[in-house]
Parts: structure tokens; sequence; C-alpha cells
């Protein structure tokens, strides 16, 4: 077999297994039942209580407690923590005159260290220490909630065998940047709920998640538990080994709304944070990275051999892709941008490219003015 022939074999190969996952994927995001709102006849919303770390949110966190304010919840059952993990600007100031004169939230300053928690988590494991109900929302300071936010997490409720659930965010802003992260974080939010159709759990997503404190208790909790950049991640995992479920679901009522970051540093940086915290993923998510990170590079090689195959292979990889996104944004009922969805192929594949290149390269992880190995 000579070698033009063998790398023929290699590129149709992968690129055929690439399309397959695809089409798997489209399969399960198609058979989704969004999540329903409403509480079952004769049973009561049981009171929560909602946590929301915060550090250095000077410039949005009053659009996150304004949302927070407009959640619709029977009185006297909700609660809402917000801790200020020892920010640097005026977010203390901030929280303290959006929350004046609402008993349903209280402010914490978190300046010590619970067990093995650090930054995030240790700001999270206070804040479970400090939250009065056994029902636990979780959300971030740079996040506008829905008003049916805490009523759409209704599911964890009525199985007992959920101990952790999150459902899909979204990034807002109508910049470019912004909008191609929108794109990503729909088509990222719509792969983790397609896996879970098809039998592969990944992760909890921390802007957007729900625990009990009994599935938290016996997992350890975040002072028990190894730390991690990506507590989401951590949680999810050990609320897993102590023999509890855990979902991700997407719909209107519970679809919250995020931040996009605004500068290229900034994005890279949440993207190691991200990547890091892939370590952790078991064998299989990460052959499915590696696989979507040389779609790519494959298909460009293919274009110099084979023209007709790479472009009818990008083609259908398009069209898979477009009637997923389509079927995504359904789903969570926003209006697709079709005339963007071309200009994102391109985003992907610099993306990646930024993304690994950045991960490799010897620099310390730099997130909300605190550096990470």
């Amino acid at each position: 077999m000579s070698a033009l022939v063998l790398l023929d074999l290699v590129l149709i190969s992968l690129l055929a297994l690439y399309l397959l996952v695809q089409l798997l994927l489209l399969a399960g995001l198609m058979g989704y039942v969004p999540l329903e709102l409403h509480a079952k006849p004769g049973r009561e919303w049981p009171a929560v209580s909602v946590l929301v770390p915060a550090r250095n949110e000077a410039h949005q966190i009053a659009y996150c407690i304004q949302s927070l304010k407009q959640l619709e919840y029977p009185d006297g059952k909700l609660e809402i923590l917000i801790g200020d993990d020892q920010s640097e600007d005026e977010t203390a100031s901030i929280i303290q005159k959006e929350i004046a004169g609402d008993g349903r939230f209280k402010y914490l300053y978190i300046n010590e260290q619970h067990g093995n928690a650090k930054a995030k988590a240790n700001v999270l494991a206070q804040l479970v220490k400090a939250a009065k109900h056994s029902f636990l929302l979780v959300t971030d300071a740079d996040i506008e909630v829905k008003p049916t936010w805490v009523k759409s997490m209704w599911p964890l409720f009525d199985k007992p065998e959920i101990g952790i659930l999150s459902q899909a965010t979204l990034v807002d802003g109508h910049p470019f940047f912004a909008r191609m992260q929108h794109l990503e974080w729909l088509l990222g939010f719509g792969n983790v709920i397609a896996f879970e159709q098809l039998g592969l759990k990944s992760t909890a997503v921390g802007n957007n998640m729900a625990f009990t404190r009994e599935a938290y208790e016996k997992s350890g909790g975040y002072a028990n538990i190894p730390f991690s950049v990506t507590e989401d991640f951590q949680l999810f995992r050990f609320i897993n080994k102590a023999g509890f479920d855990g979902q991700t679901h997407a719909g209107f009522h519970g679809l919250n709304r995020s931040s996009a970051q605004k500068t290229l540093k900034g994005f890279l940086h949440q993207r190691k944070r991200w990547l890091i915290g892939a370590q952790e993923l078991p064998l299989i998510w990460k052959f499915i990275f590696v696989l979507q990170g040389l779609f790519f590079p494959a298909l460009f090689i293919l274009l110099f051999v084979h023209l007709k195959i790479a472009l009818l292979v990008w083609l259908m990889k398009f069209s898979i892709q477009s009637l997923f996104m389509l079927r995504m944004s359904r789903i969570v009922k926003v209006s697709p941008p079709w005339y963007l969805w071309p200009i994102f192929e391109l985003y992907q594949q610099l993306s990646i490219l930024f993304m690994l290149g950045f991960y490799l390269w010897p620099t310390k992880m730099n997130w909300k003015n605190r550096t990470y190995s």
C-alpha cells in the first residue's frame, strides 16, 4: 500500500467517523424532551436556597441581583445568599446597595478557607453551610436568570435518585465576538444534552446548577473533595461516586444568560480553565474532543488530495451542524442567527487552535485576578 493511499484511507476514515458521531448527536438531540415547569398536582414548591459566589464583579453584579429580585417563587420559600470572595473592586458596596430592604437576600464576606476548598469552591462551601434549606441552586455573578428559573428545576425535587442537575446557559451580547460565543455555547450545551441522551454523562454547569444537601454532604462537599479549578465538574463527579444521578437539561424557562468574554485574553484563560478540568473526563470524552480537534486539519489536507470529496464532507458537516443548532435553538426558544453560521465554521477552527496553543503555553491560568498552575 502506497503512502498516498494510506493517507487517503486515514483521512477519509477520520472524517467519516467524525460525521458518524455528529449524526448520533443529532439523533440524540432530536429525541430530547425539554423540562416541564410546573409542579405536579397536590405537590407544593419546596423551600430553596440560591447561592451566588462573587469576586471582582462590580461591572455586572447589579444586573444579576436585579434579575434575582424578579424570581417568581412563593413567599417565605426562597433565600438568596451572595458570597463575596474578597473582591478588590466595588463589588461589596454594590451588592449591599442592591439588596437593601429585600429580606430574601443575605450578604456574606468570605475571608476564611473551609477544608480543601479554595477560591470559588470555598465560597460555595461557606454558602452551603450558611444556607437554611435542603435544595440548593447555584448561579454566577455575571448571570441574568429568568423569573421562572427556580421553578424550572422542579424535576430534581420529583426524582430522589437525582443529586445534581444543571440547565443550559447562553452568552448574551451584540458584538461579533459575543455572537460567536453565543453560537459556541448553543452548540456546546446541545452536545452535552445529546451525549447524555446517548448514555454519556459529562458534567454539571456551575452557572445554572442545583443539588440536594443530602447528595452534597454524602459526596464530602467542597471542603473534603480534591480542589479543582472546575469546581462544578468536580462536585458532579463526587456526587455521582456517592451513588446519585446527575442530569443536564435545557428549556426556555430555565435558560440563563451569561456575559460574553470581552477580550481574547479573558476568553483564553476561561478556556484554559475548562481544558484543565476536562483532563478528568472519561476516555471516551477525550477521544471525542480529539476527533473534533482533528476534523479541520484532516479536511484541509484532503482539500489538496481530493477536492470534491473534501467539499462534500464539509457540506455534510455544515448541514448536520446547522440542523443540530436549529433543534437546540427551538428547545431553548431563541432565534437562530442563520447568517452567522458559515462564519462560525471559521471561528470554530480558530478558537480550537488558539485554545490548544494557550493551553500548552507555559503560563499560569489567571481567573478573577488569581493565578493557578
